[in-house]
């Protein structure tokens, strides 16, 4: 009997041993990096209110031959950038850093590092394309990076131009210099700088930006990596993967568009979508890790604890064995010697397992505080995301909802309701953050005129520009929705919005009744508000007044994605 307990004890130890030795490890991300970038001559600046200044950005030891000069004005609210045409020089192409890399980025830095992504600089014949550009910041540096795709959160290492100080330049107005070192920070360090080879030239760069997107996205964080056989996946990690998902299917959509009709327009815009949406799952992806790894940390100390327990009854169980067996003990001694032996070795593996339980703990203790800097890190992400929503216009808080007036000078042309192609740009921009942050909110648009000519057509008016904008969203979700039934329903919508649009002033006045009828079903959804509620007070055209409102119900409804909740209402 004593001896077959002795073998259990034995045997007991071994498997603990072995549990022990092969208990898995979780890799942390490397998370925030900071980046410092020699700038001889350099210095931050601070823009004056109402001003036009020049600044120069000149090439890195990584590009020492390439400059840009660019026209800084300050307006009230933001900062405008321009580059003229032909003012980028001896910009070459991104890929020769690398594989990974296939466009520039230019970046604004304000004096704590933060960095944003303003704008991609693009190539047509070889040759670079200027921008305008704005940004909210009003004191900053300015760079230019190699990327893998215009969408990109955080920017790379590879820093080809910095802007530079104004002492030698001849501008009436200059900016006032910030002391502060050249700095910003970070999530994505690793790419491959491997010869990238050849590009094919038959292959649009929208395109390439796309799968290179995703190509990073799906070996990011978490996407890397399988759940484990047997465990349940993180809420999160569900979340962020189907927004990966979605960044497939954009691409498949963008690839069978090229198959079939070349470069074309539409192509390029689910190309440009899918980079869009990969790169957010890319960064949402860092910051799920260390939830699932305190997760498995738990789950590894529970069985070495129950394990601990069951060494403890076992022990017990040996020890009153050998007292019940005292009258013999003339016989056992050489037995008991063995016992003891056993028990000595017993006690030192018992100790290597509390060393082991005592720096799980620890890890456990460094990975909650690894999980609410990365809470902290996806709270600026989200920020990052309501920040690009304010750049697309002016974002103010109305009771319990958020209402965004696009910028009114890239609308309309004056006495019209058809949408400018910049107006068309920004609100494909507005199209991907609105997914992120408002995915099922209803939206209220709202449309206003110069103050110019009779009330009835300003009416008029204002309601086909709410119905333009309105119109452009319905096609955006058409082009989202799979499914038949929901996209018939869509589909109807969209062909009674486009038959009021078709309805001409002249139309109106002589069938009001049907106009009534057209707009009933839309109730509150698109709303005209002539003339009666003016930006600029002042009679006559004025593109200030020539704007149309977006009102998103986010604290009253909170039709926001978990990924990005809404903000708690202030007292």
């Amino acid at each position: 009997m004593k001896k077959l307990s002795l073998i259990a004890a034995a045997l007991l130890l071994a498997a603990l041993g072995v549990s022990a030795q092969q208990a898995s490890s979780v890799t942390l991300p490397k998370g925030i990096q900071a980046v410092r970038v020699p700038a001889p001559g350099g210095a931050i600046l601070s823009f004056r209110p109402r001003g036009t200044t020049v600044v120069e950005l000149r090439g890195t030891e990584r590009m020492p031959n390439a400059a840009v000069t660019l026209k800084v004005e300050s307006r009230p609210g933001f900062v405008e950038i321009d580059i003229n045409r032909g003012e980028i020089k001896n910009l070459e192409p991104a890929s020769r850093f690398g594989r990974d890399f296939l466009t520039y980025v230019l970046w604004v830095v304000s004096v704590d590092g933060e960095a944003m992504n303003i704008g991609e600089i693009t190539f047509e014949g070889g040759q670079p394309i200027s921008i305008n550009v704005t940004t909210t910041f009003q004191t900053f540096w300015m760079m230019v990076t190699a990327e893998p795709d215009f969408a990109v959160n955080d920017p790379s290492p590879v820093v080809v131009l910095v802007s530079r100080g104004q002492e030698h330049l001849d501008t009436a107005i200059k900016a006032h210099p910030v002391r502060g070192e050249y700095i910003y920070y970070t999530n994505y360090t690793d790419y491959d700088a491997s010869p990238a080879g050849e590009l094919p030239a038959n292959v649009p760069s929208e395109l390439l930006q796309a799968r290179k997107a995703v190509e990073l996205a799906s070996e990011s964080g978490l996407l890397a990596h399988p759940t484990a056989e047997g465990e349940e996946p993180l809420p999160d990690e569900l979340r962020v993967r189907e927004t990966l998902q979605l960044a497939r299917d954009f691409l498949a959509r963008a690839e069978k568009s090229f198959q079939s009709e070349g470069a074309s327009q539409e192509a390029i815009q689910f190309s440009r979508t899918a980079a869009q949406i990969a790169e957010n799952a890319r960064a949402l992806a860092l910051g799920a890790v260390g939830g699932i790894y305190v997760r498995q940390l738990d789950r590894e100390l529970e069985k070495l604890r129950a394990q601990y327990r069951q060494c403890q009854e076992e022990l017990a169980r040996l020890r009153e064995a050998m007292a019940r067996q005292g009258d013999r003990y003339s016989q056992l001694e050489a037995a008991l010697d063995a016992e003891r032996r056993r028990t000595k070795d017993l006690e030192s593996q018992l100790l290597a397992l509390r060393e082991r339980i005592t720096m799980l703990e620890a890890e456990r203790d460094a990975c909650l505080k690894e999980n609410a800097r990365l809470r902290q890190e996806r709270d600026q992400i989200c920020a990052e995301l309501r920040r690009q929503l304010s750049s697309l216009g002016q974002l103010q808080q109305q009771g319990g909802n958020l209402v965004l007036t696009l910028a009114s000078d890239i609308l309309f042309d004056f006495d019209k309701y058809d949408l400018r192609p910049a107006a068309r740009e920004n609100l494909a921009r507005l199209t991907v953050v609105r997914q992120l942050l408002f995915a099922e909110a209803a939206v209220r648009y709202e449309g206003h005129t110069d103050l110019v000519g009779e009330e009835a057509y300003n009416q008029w008016l204002s309601e086909q520009r709410a119905l333009a904008v309105y119109r452009y969203f319905l096609e955006d979700r058409l082009a989202r929705t799979p499914d038949e039934a929901a996209r018939s329903q869509l589909q109807d919508q969209w062909k009674q919005v486009d038959e009021l649009l078709k309805m001409t002033y002249a139309q109106v006045r002589r069938a009001p009744e049907k106009r009534q009828e057209l707009l009933a079903p839309l109730g509150d959804t698109v709303i005209g508000k002539g003339m009666r509620e003016p930006v600029a007070p002042e009679k006559g055209p004025n593109e200030k007044n020539r704007r149309v409102t977006l009102s998103f119900p986010e604290a009253q409804t909170g039709d926001v994605t978990a990924l990005c909740p809404a903000p708690a209402s202030e007292p």
